[in-house]
């Protein structure tokens, strides 16, 4: 990879890690629903420029499982019960969530290596619940579970969607979340939710335009064009570092410290998730490299 494209890889990990603070920054003044709902519904414009990527069956499922189920659940945890860090790195379950929904629903086989990644994932988690304390509670830790869990959903529908560009979806996918979150504001967050936004400081709005635009629209403008240049085995597993930049920005922007034993599991889940993803391209160059049968 040129030092061009790895230059675009930073930009956007970075953007993507650190979009966990902006979220708990913007979370200090917005409640979740609202704050789901303000954050796509500041994206709906954007339609004007993009076609319509997919059938509309497609793009209520990606609106409703990745940008309203995911972010409902992660924003609700995020507000009281999980540090900005900690969510970085558990909404990564979502990958051995996808591995195993994707054996389920499409018979897809799940390698040794993935298997023992998957086993990994799930003891750190586990660990995470255990020692949680200050920095996340268990109903944290299952909200946010549940937003992978969502996440990983909406994957199997972009499985079926080969070809179709990833901005433009979400794009689209982002009329989906504004009145739903809306009405549920109005019935559990106050009856205020124009008051609310109206008092949003400059630094909440910053939270919010960041995470809506500069999150969404340069993240996925850049990592579609790493995917389009290069093969997703290569682009992939720098998805890897997202929970690493998460949890360092946090510590620098938060002042957010991680418990021993915090840090402990989460090594235990980022090790599973390497595995999960790694492994079988590993598994699938050493099979290329083998010399073939004798004859």
């Amino acid at each position: 990879m040129p030092p061009r494209d790895l230059l675009l890889v930073a930009v956007v990990i970075l953007a993507w890690g650190s979009n966990f603070s902006a979220m708990k920054i913007a979370l200090a003044e917005l409640p979740p629903f609202l704050f789901v709902g303000l954050r796509f519904a500041l994206l709906i414009p954007l339609i004007a420029i993009f076609p319509r990527p997919a059938g509309w069956g497609a793009i209520l499922a990606v609106g409703a499982l990745i940008n309203m189920g995911q972010f409902a659940f992660l924003f609700g945890a995020m507000a009281a019960d999980a540090s900005a860090g900690l969510a970085s790195l558990i909404i990564q379950s979502q990958v051995p969530l996808t591995i195993l929904l994707a054996w389920a629903v499409y018979g897809e086989r799940i390698t040794l290596v993935q298997g023992a990644g998957i086993a990994l994932a799930v003891l750190g988690l586990g660990g995470i619940g255990m020692v949680a304390g200050g920095n996340i509670t268990l109903l944290g830790l299952g909200l946010i579970l549940c937003g992978a869990l969502s996440w990983a959903i909406g994957n199997l529908v972009l499985r079926r969607l080969p070809g179709v560009r990833m901005l433009p979806l979400f794009v689209w996918g982002s009329l989906v979340p504004p009145l739903p979150m809306l009405c549920l504001s109005l019935l559990t967050e106050g009856p205020a939710p124009l008051a609310t936004i109206a008092a949003l400081s400059p630094a909440g709005w910053g939270a919010v335009a960041y995470v809506a635009i500069a999150s969404t629209v340069v993240g996925y403008s850049i990592w579609g064009t790493l995917m389009s240049r290069h093969p997703a085995a290569l682009v992939t597993p720098f998805a890897l570092l997202i929970p690493l930049v998460g949890m360092a920005t946090a510590a620098l922007v938060l002042g957010e410290r991680i418990t021993l034993g915090e840090t402990l599991a989460g090594l235990l889940v980022l090790t599973g998730l390497a595995l999960a993803v790694l492994g079988p391209r590993h598994a699938a160059r050493r099979a290329r490299r083998a010399p073939p049968p004798a004859p």
